[in-house]
Parts: C-alpha cells; structure tokens; sequence
C-alpha cells in the first residue's frame, strides 16, 4: 500500500529496498510478528534468514567481508525491517552498528579482523550495556568498575535495560576505570562475553520490545582480558560519542518504517470500515487525521535520509541527528496515537497491530535519548 517515492535513492538501492521489503513480506507476517511480541519470541529464524542475503555486512568495508556500503543502505534495510517488526530491525541495528561501527570506529586492526568478518556472516551478535539503576539520561555517572589485575580486568557492577545481551555474543560493557578523575574522562569501553563466569542475566517483563525484550546484568568479579578493552583506556565517553549519530540515525529509520506500517494499518482499515451507511475514510475527520500521519511518516523519511547521507559524506551532523531522532520518535508517537483513534475499539485488541506500534512508540521517545535531552543538545547547539 505503500505510496512512497524514492527519495534520490540510486537503481542499486530501490532494488535493495525491493528486496528486503519482498523478504519481510514473506518472513514476517503481521500473524509471525504478532506471535513474537506475544509469546516474547525473539525472530531468530528470520535473522538467520537474512543474513544469508549478505545484508548484516552492507556497510563493513569489503576487507572484512562486507559490501562496502553506506548509511543510506543501512537505512532502507532498517526501515523496511521495521515496516514487519521494530525489533527485528533493532536485532540487525545492535550488530551492524553496536558491533560493527563500534570496532570500526574505535577498535584495533586485530579485534576488526577476528569479529568483522562473523558480523558480515550473521554469525554474531552484539548489544550495548550501558545504563545503569542510577545512571540513565546521565550516561557519564555510571559506576560499574573495572580494576586491572596483570593481564586482565576484574569488573563489579550493575547494569539495566540491558537489550539484547542474552542472546549476545559480546557487549559493549561501559566501566569506569578511574575514580578519582571527572566523570567523562575516567570512563572505558571493553568487549565482553555475556557468558562469562560472574554475569548474571534477568529478564525484565516490560510494556513494550516484548519479543527481543531487555534485561538486568550483574558482573561479579568477571575477569576480562585487556585485549578485550576498546579504543584507549579512560577515553570510552570520547568513543561513545562517535557513535551517537550512527545510533540516533538508525532509531530514525526504525521508527520511519514503523510509522509507515502503522499509517497504512489505519488506511486500510478506514477504507474498510463501514458506518452510517459508508465507510469511515469519507468523513473529513477522518482524511484529516490520515493527512497528518502522512505528513509526519513523509517527513520523516525526509530527516532520516538527509541525515544518512551527511553521515556517508562525513559531516558533523551532531545537532541534525537529535533534530531528526526527537521529529521520527514523536511522529511515530502521533501516527501510532491518532491510529488508535481511527480503530476505536478494535485498537485495544490484538487482532490489529496497532496497540503493539502505540506501546512501542512509546518507548522511543525515552530510548537512545530522551526527547527532552535532544532538545537540550539542540539548545547548546544554537549557543543557549
């Protein structure tokens, strides 16, 4: 039902979006998707699936296995990934960017060369374990410890809404490895294996992400080599910052793509629902509210891909990244919201995917930055 144009986007990456949108359509069925968030499934199979197409390796440069490709690849997939399910997208988003623009960016040759190539393959998995009970919006106050002891690190700590890490082959653990410096600057970054001895892994049932779901991680004692630290010791939040626009830009591609789905589930379903003698989307009311998610699914994708490309081209793109993650986030909000008032009673239930986008919607304006430290961002970088 889609009505999108194609955005400047080359043969190469239509046909690339035709593909994954062909791949969704018959790898995840709204009927798969429901099931996934219902049971807490997490999509697996489809995963395996499509890394069996090469995409998990579209932006790893070909040495390491990859196409060699850009952010703007990287979007379409994520977009249309999100279009079936959001944590599908989010399941491909945590190893192509949590995992490989973290080694790409900050690793060494040696830690590129032993992970890069399993990333491209599907063959590994990575999340990001960074927030803390006590350390949230305020990502420098995190005070899980990292001690060197010879060879190795021994660390103690406590992290949450740890996403992912269960099914993670490593994480990108965030410590602190000098107390006694200011915040930002006595912060370090290690790659490790949630199986190690001393990490425990529990479940947390939440509202949303019910199917990859998230987690809460304690390290007792875990022993972790120094080969496993990324980037320079004590430089971690220097590192972290690199990869926020990487980040931002994919939750806007998410949220685009489920936005779009979400828009088309209220379309059709107006188009199909009959009262007073004819179908809902003949009353203004209605087109009016159809008109504004347009508007913001539109423009959205319009943020995400000028954004995309500012990365390709190496541009500083800090404050259109926040511009671009507070618009898609809350517009995705807006759709999800004025879809439910479309289905009325029918978007409580599970019949429709629409209560599972609100709840989702939902969490993206707090995940990967909360809205109101976006703004904050884009203040300090007006010089307010």
């Amino acid at each position: 039902m889609r009505t999108d144009r194609d955005f400047g986007f080359t043969e190469e990456q239509l046909l690339l979006r035709d593909s994954v949108r062909d791949f969704v359509r018959k790898e995840m069925p709204d009927e798969y998707a429901r099931r996934c968030d219902r049971e807490k499934i997490a999509p697996l199979d489809v995963f395996d699936n499509m890394a069996e197409l090469g995409w998990m390796g579209v932006a790893i440069p070909e040495e390491y296995g990859g196409s060699g490709l850009g952010f703007v690849e990287l979007g379409i997939i994520q977009e249309e990934l999100s279009y079936g399910l959001l944590e599908l997208a989010v399941l491909f988003y945590r190893a192509t960017v949590h995992g490989a623009h973290s080694l790409l960016t900050y690793g060494t040759e040696e830690q590129r060369q032993k992970y890069l190539p399993l990333i491209a393959a599907g063959k590994f998995k990575s999340s990001m374990s960074l927030t803390e009970p006590n350390a949230g919006s305020d990502a420098a106050g995190v005070q899980t410890r990292a001690v060197r002891d010879g060879d190795h690190y021994i660390i103690n700590g406590a992290k949450v809404f740890n996403s992912q890490i269960d099914i993670a082959d490593r994480t990108v653990l965030v410590t602190r490895t000098d107390p006694d410096v200011a915040q930002h600057k006595g912060i370090s970054l290690f790659f490790v294996d949630p199986k190690s001895p001393g990490v425990t892994i529990e479940r947390i049932d939440t509202l949303c992400f019910r199917s990859v779901g998230t987690n809460r991680v304690t390290y007792e004692n875990v022993r972790v080599h120094k080969d496993d630290l990324l980037g320079e010791l004590n430089g971690g939040w220097k590192n972290l910052m690199t990869n926020l626009n990487k980040e931002r830009f994919s939750l806007c591609a998410q949220v685009t793509g489920a936005a779009q789905a979400a828009m088309d589930c209220a379309l059709q379903y107006a188009k199909d629902r009959v009262q007073f003698g004819k179908p809902i989307a003949n009353f203004q009311v209605i087109q009016h509210k159809l008109a504004d998610m347009q508007i913001a699914v539109h423009t959205s994708r319009m943020l995400t891909y000028d954004l995309a490309r500012r990365l390709d081209a190496g541009v500083t793109c800090r404050k259109e990244a926040s511009v671009a993650k507070v618009f898609t986030s809350e517009a995705y909000f807006r759709v999800a919201d004025e879809g439910m008032q479309i289905l009325g009673g029918y978007s409580m239930t599970p019949d429709f995917p629409m209560e599972r986008h609100y709840r989702d919607a939902r969490l993206m304006r707090i995940g990967g930055g909360a809205s109101e430290v976006m703004r904050n961002s884009i203040a300090k970088d007006l010089g307010l």
